[in-house]
């Protein structure tokens, strides 16, 4: 062995060529070749030359051999060297070395060496597919982990981040992204893992990166992010240095290590392309591998199922918001910078305060950073801190109001994954007890679309350990889904809040809006419920929630979010200034309309004396006769007559749609 190889040291360097003379002739293995830039294709055969002399070398034990070719093999399969390739490459080498020891031996010492060469190349062989089954192993266990990840994520924020944490584990994975792009079609970077995440967002911050954008308009869409938000297929880029698509961010790849990317799309139900999963790799090839694609093929359909899941409930969905600035929500919450503004609630019969809704802010210097900026970022354990430093302000605020001479309650909205969680009912318990606060005079209000398609029954015992602590639990969106209407039926709510997008479009179309809280109202007053409306903006909103005898009512027609110490004096001055039997705005006549027509096909035509059709028993009339609005006169009635004929019918809609186009119009 030592003669061998002393003969063919010297030649090393040509053998080499000549391999690769032989093995570019192969579609897979020149494919891998063209990857590589000249340096790189040069540095590889000289590692290859070394690599011959270690198997010739009788001073390189077997064992050194098997670590050294096991290496090897790793890489080879990280930048996509199909395993039987590798397998002809090597009974290469060996063909090539057995034909020079023909020509130095004879006899017994050709026979030997032959011997010789066997075992080292099979002990070389056997080291390359350890390598190959090292990283096969490792991919396995890192898509275990990804499956739990999604399994286990309850928001959208804890989806992105598990799934990009398990796959940075990857060997050669130097960063991933899960992104969107912002209203002007620029991907923006959210959520990040991977061991040069600190480092690429510290330079992109101070130095900036070429944007991503979606479109095909100019090279910044043209990379694999751009291909594959508008195909809706898996895009490569096997060589990020020499690929012409990467241009625009060939010196961060390069500043950074990047030698290949993948972007993987993610779709909604329809179809389109909803985020992107784009990842970066120290290999070149290192996603062209087919167990690579299939991987990543897996992701896909398993990540945008469980997107699609989350972004279809609004509790849970995720608005697009930037990797620096969702970094900046955390380190404010893990800081503590938490604080709670509160809006009255008051009873819409008498104008009493009933209790405080606490609202979360995040303080940034010299604002306040509201839910739908940095709900966003935060992910399961997030919601827990964010609601645990709400709790502990809300319970004290009560507290202090009291000592100020104010006895009301207060609620906190409660995070959706708390549905199957017990850290939410303990802590609940832990903290009225420590504050020495009744539970009654707390209220807890759960927004969840879609709540009652996820086990009800182990929901059920969750919220049943809330009601062990005689707190109120409120559902926060009735009206807003048939789902809505299903929990009241499984669930011990005590009190219901009408979902402002109602209350919004009721001056726009008011037939249709009246007509459709009027009977939610009476749904939720037959289970026992009280019933909050939101959305109150003006007095004639207000004036809607009396006249439909709604129990409570919030909003910013009421009062706007308020800090701690400024309300007990606004509880001193407020006063409700409505009167149900004259009200002062349209769309608060229309409502007691509403409130007419309920009470004659509920209670039924004999409770009245008299006709029903004498608008003299409706406060419309009043309001009609105060403004002058004579010509309208002729409409109410006509509303009237068909309420009483066929209330819903085409021909009662159309009567509404004339009295109110009148009262509008004055």
């Amino acid at each position: 062995m030592t003669r061998l190889l002393e003969h063919v040291a010297p030649r090393l360097d040509v053998l080499v060529d000549e391999f690769y003379d032989r093995q570019l002739t192969r579609p897979g293995v020149s494919e891998v070749i063209a990857r590589l830039s000249p340096d790189e294709f040069a540095h590889l055969k000289a590692r290859q030359a070394g690599h011959l002399a270690h198997l010739l070398s009788p001073v390189v034990a077997d064992r050194l051999l098997l670590e050294r070719s096991r290496e090897i093999g790793r890489i080879h399969a990280l930048v996509g060297v199909a395993i039987d390739w590798y397998v002809d490459a090597v009974a290469d080498h060996r063909g090539t070395l057995l034909r020079i020891a023909a020509e130095l031996f004879d006899g017994e010492d050709n026979g030997l060496v032959h011997t010789l060469l066997g075992d080292r190349f099979m002990e070389d062989l056997q080291g390359a597919l350890l390598g190959y089954r090292d990283l096969d192993n490792a991919q396995h266990r890192v898509m275990l982990t990804v499956t739990r990840a999604i399994s286990d994520a309850r928001t959208v924020a804890d989806l992105a981040r598990g799934v990009l944490e398990a796959l940075s584990c990857l060997d050669g994975i130097s960063v991933g992204f899960f992104g969107r792009p912002d209203a002007s079609g620029r991907l923006q970077f959210e959520i990040g893992a991977g061991v040069g995440l600190d480092a690429f967002v510290e330079t992109v911050t101070h130095a900036g990166m070429a944007s991503i954008t979606t479109t095909n308009s100019d090279g910044s869409g043209q990379g694999p992010a751009g291909r594959a938000w508008r195909t809706g297929l898996v895009q490569r880029c096997d060589s990020y240095l020499t690929d012409p698509s990467t241009v625009p961010w060939r010196a961060t790849g390069r500043r950074f290590g990047w030698r290949a990317s993948v972007a993987v799309p993610l779709a909604d139900r329809r179809g389109q392309t909803r985020a992107l999963l784009s990842l970066y790799a120290h290999w070149p090839g290192y996603f062209a591998s087919e167990a690579a694609i299939t991987m990543l093929e897996q992701i896909k359909q398993s990540f945008e199922s469980a997107l699609c899941d989350l972004e279809e409930r609004p509790a849970l969905a995720s608005a697009v918001s930037g990797y620096a600035d969702r970094a900046g929500h955390l380190k404010r919450l893990a800081d503590g910078a938490v604080e709670m503004l509160f809006q009255p609630v008051i009873s819409l019969p008498d104008g009493r305060l009933t209790k405080l809704e606490a609202l979360a802010r995040l303080r940034d210097e010299d604002r306040l950073i509201g839910p739908a900026e940095f709900l966003p970022a935060f992910g399961d354990d997030e919601l827990f801190d964010l609601f645990e430093q709400g709790m502990h302000q809300a319970l004290q605020a009560l507290r202090t109001w009291q000592a100020r001479g104010l006895t009301t309650g207060v609620s906190v909205n409660l995070p959706v994954v708390s549905a199957d969680d017990d850290r939410y009912s303990r802590l609940v318990g832990e903290m009225l007890q420590h504050y020495g606060v009744a539970g009654r005079r707390l209220t807890l209000e759960l927004l969840e679309s879609g709540f009652v398609d996820r086990g009800t029954s182990a929901q059920r015992r969750s919220l049943d350990g809330f009601k062990d602590l005689g707190v109120r639990l409120a559902q926060d969106d009735l009206g807003s889904g048939y789902s809505s209407l299903l929990r009241l039926r499984h669930f011990a709510f005590d009190d219901v809040k009408i979902d402002q997008s109602l209350v919004r479009g009721t001056e726009l179309n008011p037939g249709a809006a009246l007509h459709f809280i009027q009977p939610i109202n009476d749904i939720a007053h037959s289970l026992g419920l009280s019933v909050v409306i939101e959305g109150l903006e003006d007095v004639g909103l207000i004036e809607v929630g009396v006249q439909l005898g709604v129990d409570e009512g919030q909003g910013y027609g009421i009062a706007r979010p308020m800090p701690l110490d400024a309300v007990v004096d606004w509880a001193s001055r407020y006063r409700l200034e409505v009167d149900p039997r004259t009200p002062r705005t349209a769309v608060g006549a229309l409502a007691s309309h509403v409130a007419w027509e309920h009470r004659v096909n509920s209670l039924g035509y004999h409770h009245f004396r008299g006709s029903v059709l004498d608008l003299e028993t409706c406060a419309l009339t009043a309001y009609l006769r105060r403004e002058g609005v004579d010509e309208a006169v002729e409409a109410h009635q006509g509303v009237h007559g068909e309420a009483v004929v066929d209330r819903g019918s085409q021909a009662h809609r159309e009567a509404w749609e004339a009295l109110a186009t009148l009262v509008y119009r004055h």
